[in-house]
């Protein structure tokens, strides 16, 4: 009998490792911590390994709460139109419970990018705008910072499908398991040691941009001509973050950004989006997006148009961007040369925006962006979508409150 190269003891150990990383790296958990985990049921073997992981460092409690895709596209094929309206508040009001009394937090994301092929964008708004009001209270505490929490791939057999159609299930899933490992650096001889270095890398670039006290960005290339206000009183983030909590860590593995909040109202220029996006089981390509005085006024698309219309007129603040992210080209990331589908990697590979919501954390402050001064310019919406723009000939210029222009990166590469 065959064995299959995802059940083998190289593939266990490996994907043990990346578990490890969850939560040492990226989690940081601390003995006497609650750990709650999120994760699609494909991924139980790698939430059993995060569980002992956790336990051994001295976790008080372990718990899982799995995502079922099948629920998820019964609900949406049967359930009735009216319910889409809904999600049960009481749920997340209980993980925002947990996390004041010091639970921390581990996002699994595997994603199925096919799920909801066909199902009416609409709908999908409405059940994202539904899901977005009701976990308000635990959304303020991860994207605030209050609490210690990460991000962790895994790689569905869905996902792997669409990033190497031409290949057979078992071959694709290798293939993708293969870069997954690679980007967050699980192939290397020392992973520990080396997040421990790009962390520096990271951590050093971020104090130079805060130190620098930037006003706008301008990010041009021939195709794009943008510039990007900041909103007053932004910081930026990347690289480790210390939670309100006092615990520092990675909140995504793997992570190459360094991004802030940008002014909701001074946003001008044009913008052509380098990679393709995964939406609502829509592909959006060749998106193309001008701003005036912080609004997308003018959108287009080769395809998808429809459903990325429909995302940013779901509220008031989805036409305007709640973070700008810088990414160098020559990323881990980017040098695996693939599209994956998936905003927790494309995001890693290009110099992105994203429309929506902006973060607290970017503002320094342990609140949602909406409960603040209007003065601030942070943006506020039920969503947040990140799409990437960053190519190979992307230069950022700097630009302080004085009008003094510095480079930032030229060919798509820090010059900082």
């Amino acid at each position: 009998m065959s064995t299959s190269p995802l059940d083998t003891t190289e593939f266990r150990s490996k994907l043990s490792l990346l578990a490890t990383l969850g939560v040492t790296v990226g989690v940081n958990l601390q003995r006497g911590q609650e750990l709650i985990v999120t994760a699609p049921l494909e991924a139980s073997t790698l939430v059993h390994h995060v569980t002992k992981v956790a336990y051994q460092r001295g976790a008080r409690l372990v718990t899982c709460l799995y995502e079922d895709p099948g629920m998820i596209h019964d609900r949406f094929a049967h359930a009735d139109d009216g319910t889409f309206d809904y999600a049960p508040e009481w749920f997340h009001r209980g993980i925002a419970d947990a996390f004041e009394n010091g639970a921390a937090r581990l996002y699994i994301v595997g994603p199925y990018p096919d799920l909801l092929s066909g199902v009416p964008a609409d709908k999908i708004v409405r059940a994202h705008r539904a899901l977005a009001r009701a976990s308000q209270a635990e959304t303020r505490c991860t994207s605030a910072s209050r609490i210690n929490w990460s991000t962790l791939p895994f790689a569905t057999g869905s996902w792997a499908a669409q990033v190497f159609p031409d290949l057979p299930s078992d071959d694709a899933s290798q293939a993708l398991w293969k870069v997954v490992f690679d980007v967050t650096r699980v192939n290397g001889p020392d992973p520990y040691q080396a997040w421990q270095e790009h962390n520096r890398t990271l951590n050093t670039r971020r104090d130079y941009l805060r130190n620098r006290g930037y006003t706008s960005l301008r990010f041009h290339d021939g195709r794009t001509d943008l510039t990007v206000g900041l909103a007053d009183g932004h910081t930026w983030v990347g690289g480790t973050v210390r939670a309100g909590n006092g615990i520092e860590g990675n909140c995504n593995i793997p992570t190459e950004e360094l991004f802030t909040c940008p002014h909701r109202e001074r946003v001008h220029g044009r913008v052509h989006f380098s990679k393709p996006l995964a939406l609502a089981g829509t592909l959006v390509e060749n998106l193309y997006v001008e701003f005036r005085d912080g609004l997308a006024s003018t959108i287009k698309a080769d395809r998808g148009l429809e459903t990325i219309q429909a995302l940013l007129a779901s509220d008031d603040g989805a036409r305007r961007l709640g973070e700008i992210g810088l990414v160098p080209h020559a990323s881990v990331v980017s040098r695996a040369g693939i599209l994956f589908y998936n905003a927790l990697f494309d995001e890693n590979a290009a110099s992105h925006v994203a429309f929506g919501q902006s973060y607290a954390a970017c503002l320094g402050i342990a609140r949602e962006p909406s409960q603040q001064p209007e003065a601030t310019g942070a943006n506020h919406s039920a969503i947040h979508i990140d799409c990437m723009f960053g190519t190979s000939a992307m230069n950022v210029d700097g630009i302080s409150e004085t009008g003094r222009v510095e480079p930032l990166m030229r060919e798509g590469e820090f010059v900082i």
